[in-house]
């Protein structure tokens, strides 16, 4: 059921900031909320078309597994646990069944974000993407980075990678938010993992003449180039802006970042893709300041809530998104990590302070499908 516009206001004000409550709007809930519905109705429709989706009398998900090349399992796991938890399934250990509920129509659904809030529409054209090739993805015969990350298919991630995507900005406007009361006055940030620049769109415009040095990277040449235009467009005449190549899980001093030279590294959803993250929280800290900080704004899963949120639906398609080096605390599973994951994993990088802004696990208790944060480790 979706929240009635005269219940918005009571379901905001558990962000007890003013000035991140302002962020969440409720075009940005309304746009959410459709899309839910349309991954549940592409996850159906996907797992329907490709054989797998669980008969009346019940199906054991290992069985499908095995059918299915290794590759497609975790989307598999994910198309699963996501009906399950929209009731569009039951569970019985092992065994899913279909329930009486259905889901709604993909094409509907698009329509419907189209003509409700187009500046999140974009989005729907990924999922449609995904519903016409996922039976090739889960015949074997195409990879989700052949998929989705083709060259023909980079325009339409420069729209979906930017501040005009409603669903994909509130991750820059809060990190730059947050950014703006970490950073010190004039201070020097290396964005890691810029892609095509909208973070440090947002960033720059927020922080203004605060910032003293900006370095911008991206390790995709056309990402990095289009980013590092934006980067530009945006900063200070008093801010020195630089680009440059950074993969972040090699050896940063070798890749041109000294250490102890930033006062912030700044990364908008990207370190949850570090294959070893131990590793790359190890560079991070290497690259800052006697009393710097890192920040990272990402999409966090809600600890207490163990349960799949949507905006994994078009990421567990790709290998660069689940195949990474887990830990029972630290790192659970692949994807978005939780509040208490980055924690750990900060804490054991030696960061003695990690603050999550909002509180996303509070706010869950009442607003389960908050699942947008800053981490802030020093």
């Amino acid at each position: 059921m979706r929240t009635r516009s005269e219940d918005f206001p009571r379901l905001v004000s558990v962000i007890e900031d003013d000035r991140i409550r302002a962020l969440f709007t409720e075009r940005f809930l309304v746009a959410t909320e459709i899309f839910d519905e349309m991954v549940d109705a592409a996850a159906w429709r996907i797992l329907d078309e490709s054989g797998a989706l669980p008969k009346q009398s019940g199906t054991l998900l290992s069985d499908t597994l095995e059918r299915h090349p290794a590759r497609t399992r975790a989307a598999l796991r994910f198309l699963h646990r996501k009906l399950l938890d929209s009731r569009l399934l039951d569970r019985d250990g092992d065994t899913y069944r279909t329930t009486e509920r259905r889901p709604g129509d993909v094409a509907a659904l698009a329509a419907e974000l189209r003509e409700t809030v187009p500046e999140a529409a974009v989005g729907a054209e990924i999922v449609d993407l995904l519903v016409q090739e996922a039976p090739a993805f889960f015949r074997g015969e195409k990879s989700g980075e052949e998929i989705l990350f083709s060259p023909i298919r980079l325009p339409l991630w420069f729209r979906y990678f930017s501040n005009d995507n409603l669903l994909y900005r509130i991750n820059n406007t809060l990190g730059a938010e947050i950014l703006g009361r970490v950073a010190p006055e004039r201070a020097e940030i290396l964005e890691v993992g810029g892609g095509c620049g909208s973070a440090a769109e947002a960033a720059l415009r927020q922080l203004g003449a605060g910032v003293a040095r900006y370095r911008f990277t991206e390790l995709v040449p056309t990402f990095a180039r289009r980013g590092e235009r934006a980067a530009r467009a945006a900063a200070s005449s008093d801010t020195a802006v630089e680009a440059g190549k950074l993969d972040m899980t090699k050896p940063w001093a070798d890749q041109g970042i000294a250490p102890a030279s930033f006062d912030v590294v700044y990364s908008v959803n990207c370190f949850h893709v570090a294959p070893d993250l131990d590793a790359v929280l190890a560079e991070a800290k290497g690259a800052l300041k006697p009393g710097g900080a890192v920040v990272v704004s990402e999409c966090l899963r809600p600890t207490v809530l163990g349960r799949p949120i949507y905006v994994e639906f078009i990421f567990d398609f790709l290998e660069s998104f689940t195949t990474v080096k887990t830990d029972p605390l630290k790192r659970p599973t692949h994807g978005f990590l939780t509040p208490e994951a980055w924690k750990a994993s900060f804490a054991a990088a030696g960061f003695e302070d990690v603050t999550i802004w909002p509180d996303v696990d509070e706010i869950a208790k009442r607003f389960p499908d908050f699942f947008v944060g800053v981490v802030v480790a020093r």
